[in-house]
């Protein structure tokens, strides 16, 4: 039984919110901010769009240089939610990233560029309400750039989703 037949008004709750929070202190320092709005098509199958900022703030003690930069840009996604709790997901994502510290064989140049990111993989979501789901996945990224903002093309993702 899936959270659709737990409620009767669910059913006619087709808008929904929520994203992700992240937040990591210590030497090096990120915090970030990823709201989303999405909307189920059928119990079944979801789409929608998000918005990600990211600040990063790190050391090198070494040389004593302190790296700082704001990473922000958008998404749009689409999920198929399959035995009752299961997730397949696809996101197109575009983010504003400073050459400085994401292109470093152009060095001389603090100029912003866009990266572009195809994510694909699953997950799994879990009821925490009524309306609410809390999700957590594991994402391949498409984009074999070696400069990846990601650093690496696996993903993970975590977040809620709220009923509106």
């Amino acid at each position: 039984m899936d959270i659709y037949s737990k409620s009767p008004d669910i059913k006619t709750r087709k808008w929904y919110t929520g994203g992700g929070l992240g937040l990591q202190l210590g030497d090096a320092t990120m915090i970030e901010f990823s709201p989303l709005i999405g909307y189920r098509f059928t119990k079944n199958i979801a789409a929608g769009m998000g918005f990600t900022y990211q600040y990063f703030r790190s050391k090198d003690y070494l040389t004593g240089l302190v790296f700082k930069t704001n990473v922000y840009g958008g998404s749009i996604f689409a999920r198929y939610c399959f035995l009752e709790n299961f997730i397949i997901h696809s996101e197109f994502e575009r983010l504003s990233l400073e050459s400085l510290y994401f292109a470093p064989f152009n060095i001389y140049t603090t100029e912003r560029f866009w990266e572009e990111n195809l994510l694909v993989g699953g997950g799994y979501r879990s009821a925490i309400g009524e309306r609410s789901y809390m999700y957590i996945m594991l994402l391949y990224n498409l984009n074999d750039n070696i400069n990846n903002h990601y650093g690496s093309p696996i993903v993970f993702k975590t977040g809620i989703e709220i009923g509106l």
